[in-house]
């Protein structure tokens, strides 16, 4: 798995690199190393990426979780954590033309006003 570019919220780039690879019951973890004075793996916002696979059916989940905290005494020290997580089901009997718009559905959501203002703040304008 190559590293993945991302922008984050002031639209500069993040590299998330991988620190464990997929395979079996294990999740592939990427982690976007923040560099400073302190700064520890526990400062490091991370993505996990699962896929169950059953009978032909797959469940694939996202999850990131970036960590909020400060500096103390040299070293960062997570206070809390933002998750936010993105589950899939994809039945093997179903067809195409559903798994592409319940992909597009998902995907175009996220870029509306009203449901980032939810994702940011709680509520919907």
């Amino acid at each position: 798995m190559n590293p993945i570019t991302i922008k984050d919220s002031s639209n500069a780039d993040a590299v998330f690199t991988v620190v464990r690879q997929p395979g079996g019951n294990a999740s592939a973890i990427l982690h976007c190393v923040k560099t400073g004075i302190g700064m520890n793996r526990t400062a490091y916002p991370k993505i996990e990426i699962s896929s169950s696979q059953k009978a032909g059916s797959s469940d694939p989940v996202l999850t990131v979780t970036v960590p909020y905290g400060a500096v103390v005494d040299g070293n960062f020290k997570k206070l809390g954590q933002v998750v936010r997580n993105s589950v899939g089901r994809l039945p093997a009997d179903s067809p195409e033309l559903a798994r592409l718009d319940a992909e597009a559905f998902a995907k175009n959501v996220l870029v509306d006003a009203q449901i980032v203002a939810l994702f940011q703040n709680g509520t919907v304008n």
